[in-house]
This record gives C-alpha cells, sequence and structure tokens, in this order.
C-alpha cells in the first residue's frame, strides 16, 4: 500500500486514531513517525504516561512502517523496554526497518519527549501475509 492508502485504511483504526489521540507525522515505506499529545486520561497515578499507552503508540506506529508498500503485515512479537518516566506533555514514535526476510521483517522504534529524551525502545517483529 502506498502512504495515503495507509493513511486511509489506519484511519479506521478507532482506539489508535480516535481514543488515544495519535497524529501520524510521516509515511514511506518501512519507515513512520507520530506524535502524541499527552493529557490527563493518558497520565497514570503517578501522573506519567500509562504503559500501555506508550505501546500503542509504538506498535501503531510500527504497523504503518511494515504495511506501506508490503503485504498486509500482522505482529508476531513485541518487546518494550521502558527507558525512563514521560511526565512531559508531547511524545514522538519513530520506527524504521532493521532487518527484512521474506515472510518476516523486525523494526526498531523509539519513543521520545519533545526534549527528545529516549522514553522507550520496543522491538516488533512483523509477518507479511501472502
Amino acid at each position: 500500500m502506498e502512504a495515503d492508502q495507509i493513511r486511509s485504511f489506519f484511519a479506521k483504526d478507532i482506539y489508535a486514531m480516535e481514543t488515544t489521540g495519535i497524529e501520524i507525522l510521516e509515511i514511506k515505506d518501512n519507515y513512520a513517525k507520530t506524535h502524541l499529545s499527552v493529557s490527563d486520561k493518558h497520565r497514570n497515578a503517578d501522573n506519567v504516561v500509562m504503559g500501555g499507552c506508550i505501546y500503542t503508540l509504538a506498535d501503531f506506529t510500527f504497523a504503518l512502517a511494515a504495511n506501506c508498500g508490503n503485504n498486509l503485515t500482522t505482529t508476531l512479537s513485541s518487546n518494550i523496554v521502558f527507558n525512563s518516566p514521560a511526565p512531559n506533555n508531547e511524545l514522538f514514535a519513530e520506527t524504521e526497518l532493521v532487518k527484512s526476510g521474506r515472510t518476516v521483517g523486525t523494526y526498531l522504534v523509539k519513543v521520545t519527549d519533545e526534549k527528545e529524551r529516549l522514553i522507550a525502545t520496543v522491538t516488533c517483529v512483523g509477518f507479511r501475509k501472502a
């Protein structure tokens, strides 16, 4: 799928786009960048962004990149490392392909805040459906 088709396809992802509020900044073959304006609904009891919210941002960004220019790709596995808490108001996720096989691709997603502090790193392995 091309970038415009990806935007259209993922506009149907109500949880990521509407409920969470993720904004797509850039999509190209095997690359994507997204943004999230943090509000109170994203924070936990300690007033930092909830881990599940950070993971949703990373997973959605991976999905955008993995599906641009390829067959439909689904997650086989992912691993997240929370590098530091996210107390600020903006989050960005950026991903790119680090290894491509015949049917499997591995992506590294970096989540940062507006001060470019590393919040989380996520490794996502996707399976390309035929």
